[in-house]
This record gives structure tokens, C-alpha cells and sequence, in this order.
């Protein structure tokens, strides 16, 4: 999507930017409504408790849940939307039109996504706590990285930081896998979806206003620091249980 935006508005103008994704969206909303079939609601499961863990070990885990979609949320979405114009700010050493700047931005969105498939083949062999940890102790650092440097300094600040975030959006919906039940599940995650998305939807604001009091985005990624420091905290105070990963198969391997 960075890449194609930046192509657009560099040869076509901003506005076929706009144009062209938004008649895609709605030519496939209308094949989605006529190709795919309504189909009876599946069978709720009984309710139960989650593998009927300890209360305490629960209220801990959705708490740090919490926390992280909130933080999350708005760390993932002022990155990706300030990315690019973060770039085009920084990066004049390296990229110089806006077909440059959506490559650039794409190639470490790109990288970052990476991230899900190996947090994903992490926590089927490990812990949640084993790859979150990690992956919210490099947050923090890279974001404030990110505040001060330029060029190839900010690309590797980029790169890192992005690597986490991508990453801990599978941790988040893994947390909801393993602390629900199947009759909850569902629920959960349209409440973790909602904190979320409901939470990312100051990034945009923010970021606006952080970058035009300043002129720039130095205030802005030392705030987002913050929320992924607050990240970092909610990472140690997860539950640490050995017992919630199962077997892979051998032929998993």
C-alpha cells in the first residue's frame, strides 16, 4: 500500500491516490457480497473456565492484555502513518521523490511483518512470555532511536521498531487464544479489537499535533517511547507458564 501510494501521487497526483484504492475497496466489498454464501451460526461450546487457571494468573494476563492493545494500538498505527512522511523528513540522503519514500517505507513494513511468522513459530514451541519479552524490550529503545536519528541510523531505528510492533500484534491475539475459552473467544477478541482500534484512533490526531508543535517528529516517537516502555512493563508482569504450550508434532519440525 506505501508503495503504490507513493507511485500514484508522484506520476497520477494525491487525489488518484485516494481514488483508485477507494473504487478497489468497494469493487470488492460487492464481489465479497455476491460470491460468498450465508451460512447457518455454528454450535456455541459450553462455557468454562480457561484450562481453569488460577483467578489471580487470569486478571493478570487480560490486564497486561490490555494494556499492550492500548499502547500497542497507538504505537502501530502513529508508526505506520507517520513512516513516510517520517522518511521524507530524515532520508534525503536516500530517497528523494514519493515513489522513493513508499518504496522504502514498504521494503520495512515488509520486514516488520516477517515478524508474525516468527513470533508465531516462537510461541508454538514457547511461552507467550518467552517471545514477548523480547519483543517489548526492543520497542522502546528503537522508537527513541527513531526520534533523533536521520538516514541510514533511522532506517536500522525503523527496521528494529517495526520488527516489534508487527510482532506484538500476534502476541496480542495469542493471548486471547490461550487465556479464553471457546465460548468466550469470540467475545474477547471483539473487546481486544475494540480497545484497540478504539485507542488507535487518537495516533492520527496525536501525531499531527505533536508534529506541528514541534515542526517535527522528534516529540513524537519520544512519546510513542513511552507507550513502549509502558509495553515493556506489561511484558514483565505477564504470567510465565511453561505449561500453556503443547507438544508440537514431530513432523511440525
Amino acid at each position: 500500500a506505501t508503495l503504490l501510494t507513493g507511485a500514484l501521487t508522484q506520476f497520477f497526483g494525491w487525489r488518484t491516490a485516494f481514488i483508485l484504492p477507494g473504487a478497489l475497496g468497494i469493487a470488492v466489498g460487492v464481489a465479497f457480497l455476491g460470491l460468498v454464501a450465508d451460512r447457518p451460526a455454528a454450535k456455541r461450546p459450553e462455557a468454562g473456565t480457561a484450562r481453569n487457571l488460577p483467578r489471580d494468573v487470569l486478571v493478570r494476563a487480560f490486564a497486561v492484555m490490555a494494556v499492550a492493545a492500548i499502547a500497542g494500538g497507538v504505537t502501530f498505527n502513529a508508526t505506520t502513518v507517520s513512516m513516510p512522511k517520517l522518511f521524507d523528513e530524515r532520508m534525503a540522503q536516500l530517497v528523494a521523490t514519493p515513489a522513493g519514500v513508499g518504496a522504502l517505507a514498504s521494503a520495512v513494513f515488509v520486514i516488520g511483518a516477517m515478524s508474525q511468522l516468527v513470533v508465531g513459530w516462537v510461541i508454538d514451541r514457547q511461552p507467550l512470555r518467552a517471545a514477548f519479552l523480547p519483543l517489548a524490550a526492543l520497542q522502546a529503545p528503537c522508537l527513541l532511536l527513531a526520534a533523533f536519528a536521520s538516514n541510514w541510523a533511522l532506517l536500522a531505528a525503523a527496521v528494529g521498531m517495526m520488527f516489534a510492533v508487527f510482532g506484538q500484534a500476534t502476541i496480542n491475539d495469542a493471548m486471547i487464544a490461550r487465556y479464553t475459552t471457546d465460548a468466550w473467544r469470540s467475545r474477547a477478541y471483539a473487546v481486544r479489537y475494540i480497545v484497540s482500534f478504539g485507542a488507535s484512533a487518537s495516533a492520527v490526531p496525536l501525531v499531527a499535533l505533536l508534529h506541528d508543535y514541534t515542526g517535527g517528529f522528534n516529540l513524537t516517537y519520544q512519546v510513542l517511547a513511552v507507550f513502549g516502555l509502558v509495553v515493556f512493563l506489561g511484558a514483565i508482569a505477564f504470567p510465565h507458564r511453561p505449561d500453556e504450550v503443547a507438544p508440537v508434532p514431530a513432523a511440525a519440525e
